[in-house]
Formats: C-alpha cells, sequence, structure tokens
C-alpha cells in the first residue's frame, strides 16, 4: 500500500536530483540553436573569405570536429558561423569550448535564440496576481513559454456544473453531464442527464437543515471553470491557467450539496469507466478536479474510486478544506493518492482560512481577505442573469489552479502517471515566504508551473535502467530486481512502507535488509547535508 507521501529524506533527496536535472541542463523543452559567435582576437584573425580565412575555417572545423560554414561578419571582430544541424545549447556551448582553445579566438559561445515572451491582452490579466507575481503567484508566464495547454488533455472539473459566459470558449467545452440524481436538489426539473448547465442553487432559510440561513447561488462551477480554462488573449477579461486544454463539465452539486453516490459515479464516468445508466464518456479526462469536500474520514467506496480512476491514467486533484482544521478530517483530501491542496494568499503565506496538516501535498493561491481572486461569475442572485466578475478566496480556487498545472505537466508529457504528475508538483514547488507554512503542513511548497513544466519535460525520453516500466528520473527505487512487480513508482513490495492516510504525490521507498545495496544508501547522506545547510524543498 502506498502513503500519502514519499518517505520525507528519499522524496527530498530526489528532489534535489530532478530540479539540478531540470535546471542544471536546460530542461524544459532544450533551447536549441544552429549558429555559433566566434570573436576573433584582432580584426585580421576574423579575416574575410581569402586563402588565409579558409585556412583559418578549416582549423576551425578541426577543433570543432564538424563542419562550420561562415555566414557573416558582426560586430566585435566577431564572425557569425552555420553549425552542420540544429542541436541544443549546452552542446553547441561545448563545441564552442572547443574552439576557443584556438590561438586566434578570444571566445566563441552559441548564437542563442529568442523569441517574444507570452503576455496575454485580456484586460483584467494585471488583476490577476495569482498568476504571475512572485512571491505568492504560481509563476505561469514562464511556463505558457513553454506550453500552453494540448487539446487532447481533459480536465474533468466535478462541480455545479457551468453556464455561458462571454470569457469562456465553448468551442473547449467536450459534453458533460449531470449526475446529480435527485430532481430537487438538481433544481433543473428532472435527475441525471446529458445537460450540465448551472440552473443555481439557492436555498431558502432552513431548506438544507434546521437554523441554516438562506443561500444565494453560487455559480462555483463557472468560477472553478475560469480559472482553470477563460478564453486567454482575446482582448478581454480574464486568463486561465490552460488556454488548450479540453474542458469535462460535470454537474454533482446543486441544492444543499451532493452526495457521494453521484460523485463517485461523476468521478468513475469522468475518467472514461462505465456508469450503469449513463452513456459512455467519449473523451475521459487526465485530471480530475475536486473543489468540493465534506467532514469526515475516507470512505471505503471513495477510496475505491480513486484508486480505480488513477488505475485509468486521471490524477485526482481535491481541496483541502476551509475550516484552519486539520486536512485528515476533510475528504476526500484526506483519501490515499489524492493530490491535496491548501492555499496561500499574495504574500505567499498560510491563508487564514486553509486546512493544513501532513496530508497536504501542495499549496496554491487561494488569496485571503485582503487579496482576492479574480472569478468569472453570474449576476443572478437565483436563476442565471447576466455575465460578472467577482472576487473570492477559498481552497477551492487554489485547487484549480494545481487542476490546470497538472494539465500542463501532462501536456509536456502524457506518459507519467497520476502518482507521477503528484510527486512533479510537489518537488517542482517553490519554498514558502514566511513561517506560517512549512512543509510538515502546507505540503511541498506553493505549486510553480514553469519548474513543473521544465520537470515534466525532463523525464520525456529518458533511459529506465531497470526496466521496470518507470523512468530513472522519477523512479524511487532504480534498482528493483528483474522480475518484481512495482508500484507507479517503480519499487517492490520490499521496498514499500506501508499503511497511512491518503495520496498526492507518490509512494514510498525504504531501503529492506535485503536491499542494502540500493543506491539510494549514498544519496541519503548527501541530502542530510543539505538539510542541515538549510535545504528548505519538500522534505
Amino acid at each position: 500500500m502506498l502513503m500519502k507521501h514519499p518517505v520525507r529524506l528519499v522524496a527530498g533527496l530526489l528532489a534535489v536530483n530532478l530540479l539540478a536535472l531540470a535546471t542544471g541542463v536546460d530542461a524544459g523543452r532544450p533551447a536549441m540553436t544552429n549558429r555559433l559567435i566566434i570573436k576573433f582576437n584582432t580584426p585580421a584573425n576574423a579575416g574575410t573569405l581569402d586563402n588565409r580565412s579558409v585556412e583559418r575555417l578549416e582549423r576551425l572545423n578541426t577543433r570543432a570536429g564538424m563542419t562550420l560554414t561562415r555566414k557573416r561578419t558582426m560586430s566585435y571582430n566577431a564572425g557569425v558561423y552555420v553549425l552542420p544541424d540544429w542541436m541544443p545549447e549546452d552542446v553547441a556551448a561545448r563545441v564552442a569550448a572547443r574552439l576557443a582553445a584556438d590561438p586566434a579566438v578570444e571566445y566563441a559561445e552559441p548564437d542563442r535564440l529568442h523569441r517574444p515572451l507570452f503576455v496575454p491582452n485580456d484586460t483584467l490579466y494585471a488583476q490577476q496576481w495569482n498568476l504571475f507575481e512572485d512571491a505568492g503567484g504560481v509563476r505561469l508566464p514562464d511556463a505558457w513559454d513553454q506550453e500552453r495547454g494540448a487539446a487532447d488533455i481533459v480536465i474533468a472539473l466535478v462541480d455545479s456544473g457551468i453556464l455561458n459566459h462571454g470569457d469562456l470558449d465553448p468551442a473547449r467545452l467536450v459534453p458533460g453531464y449531470d449526475f446529480i440524481s435527485d430532481p430537487d436538489m438538481a433544481n433543473d426539473g428532472d435527475g441525471r442527464d446529458a445537460d450540465p448547465a448551472d440552473p443555481g442553487n439557492w436555498t431558502a432559510a432552513g431548506e438544507c437543515a434546521s437554523g441554516e440561513p438562506a443561500f444565494s447561488s453560487s455559480w462555483h462551477g463557472t468560477k472553478i471553470t475560469g480559472l482553470v480554462g477563460a478564453a486567454t488573449d482575446n482582448a478581454a477579461g480574464i486568463a486561465g491557467v490552460t488556454h488548450g486544454t479540453r474542458l469535462l463539465m460535470v454537474r454533482v452539486l446543486g441544492k444543499c450539496g451532493g452526495f457521494t453516490s453521484d460523485i463517485v459515479d461523476a468521478m468513475h464516468w469522468a475518467a472514461g469507466i462505465p456508469v450503469p445508466g449513463v452513456p459512455d464518456n467519449a473523451n475521459p479526462a487526465r485530471v480530475i478536479n475536486l473543489s468540493l469536500g465534506g467532514e469526515g474520514v475516507c470512505s471505503r467506496i471513495q477510496q475505491n474510486a480513486i484508486d480505480d480512476v488513477n488505475a485509468r491514467g486521471a490524477v485526482v486533484i481535491a481541496a483541502a478544506g476551509n475550516q484552519a482544521d486539520d486536512v485528515a478530517r476533510e475528504s476526500p483530501a484526506n483519501c490515499r493518492d489524492v493530490v491535496a491542496v491548501a492555499a496561500t494568499n499574495r504574500a505567499g503565506g498560510r491563508a487564514s482560512y486553509t486546512n493544513t496538516g501532513a496530508g497536504v501535498d501542495v499549496s496554491a493561491p487561494g488569496g485571503d481577505f485582503n487579496s482576492r481572486l479574480l472569478l468569472l461569475s453570474n449576476t443572478g442572485s437565483t436563476i442565471p442573469a447576466a455575465d460578472d466578475f467577482v472576487l473570492g478566496s477559498g481552497t477551492s480556487y487554489a485547487t484549480a489552479h494545481v487542476s490546470g498545472i497538472a494539465a500542463l505537466v501532462l501536456s509536456v508529457n502524457a506518459d507519467l502517471n497520476p502518482l507521477q504528475v503528484g510527486d512533479i508538483l510537489a518537488w517542482s514547488a517553490r519554498p514558502f515566504t514566511d513561517a506560517s507554512c512549512d512543509v510538515f503542513i502546507c505540503g511541498g511548497g506553493i505549486v510553480d508551473a514553469s519548474a513543473a513544466v521544465q520537470l515534466a519535460a525532463a523525464t520525456q525520453g529518458q533511459p529506465d535502467s531497470d526496466n521496470d516500466g518507470i523512468k530513472d528520473v522519477v523512479d524511487l527505487c532504480p534498482a528493483t530486481r528483474a522480475g518484481n512487480l512495482v508500484d507507479a513508482n517503480g519499487c517492490s513490495d520490499r521496498q514499500l512502507n506501508g499503511g497511512g492516510g491518503g495520496g498526492g504525490g507518490g509512494g514510498g521507498c525504504t531501503v529492506s535488509p535485503a536491499s542494502v545495496s540500493d543506491p539510494l544508501l549514498p544519496l541519503l547522506l548527501l541530502f542530510a547535508v543539505l538539510k542541515l545547510a538549510g535545504f528548505r524543498r519538500r522534505l
């Protein structure tokens, strides 16, 4: 059985190694070039296409170990030379270093290719601190320059349904479903049907329970959808986390909330698992957003549902809850192998309302009373009226950020399994800004879209040294014996810690007495040194 978190020392150590891979060798989609700039010592050495320059070029070719073609002369007695093919910038730098050994060369370097940085032109984007600010935002602009969301990745938004809104692109919506089986709760005149539209979930005083006040319609599903996938760069409204992934609306929340039985069926359907009496979903989701919760332990049927949708390749992202309590008392965030999300504020500290605890995997902007988030909504207090933009805060919105970033991660590398996605989100998260949050109560850090996308890309094309089907860069047990069955993290039953609460970042690997040759042992010693030196990423 997999633990909620990786064994802390092992996961922290692997975070160091993976992040070094992602940043030290220009991971992500590596920068490419097919040119070098060679700075010569004197104008005479720069030369022209005369006999001496031809001899010099032959000498350079010998040093480079490949054929260079002189393109032109440029400023500073330098020349632009074309490589025989496009290559990663770090490879071109090694070629340049060989050329710099020539006495006639002062220095040589790759001719770096630049491109415009993407900044959306949405009119309200400047107010979306949660997307771009360094302290409390998720650093999406850098991520968008690497990946904006692939159309073959589907995000399921299991929520209150959706409204038409001028800042949502209907072309991105795939056919959804209304799973509310009780017609009174559904508030749309019937029970389950193929229309996930939100008719409103307002209630009269005492309608849901004795003594409860009246509530206006929340339009919660539309708010979540806008955060994940508002139409972006359309010179209007707000920007979404993803710009190309498709959106699957699955309605489960109506008047007074939603029952576990409907939510479990909805999760199954969203992941492509058949549900009795419901047409099959033709667009299975890879990410399931659960910005919802209820008090209590993770029930057996909830855990079964999460296990089943994980097995279908869908990662489940769930809100930690808004009671300023321990997430262990909030389901489904406390279920095993769910990515549980707490909320931070604009300063990058703990939001006052968020649930926390050892069960949290990662945090994201949820806003706070003085730093709320800009959301899509509707002016209707009961039934839908006109499009609107409102301010709000909560772990629901923190969860939506993480779901969108998970979709970007899968857009870069669709071969990742759900536990690996959770690991990447936690390992690439950046440290909290103050002592109000730490890795023991708020997860691995504040989710960092740019670092997560780079780390996902670093797993592409990586070797599988022990042939267990798990890439080395995300294999927690990289020396599993041949023929052993392994879990999604490459660990056999001899290498697993059993027991314990909910999901998120992958299974833990410990070295059993029979596995003393496991190569993680010397690395653990290195991590201990890093920890003593004050390393503050997820442990």
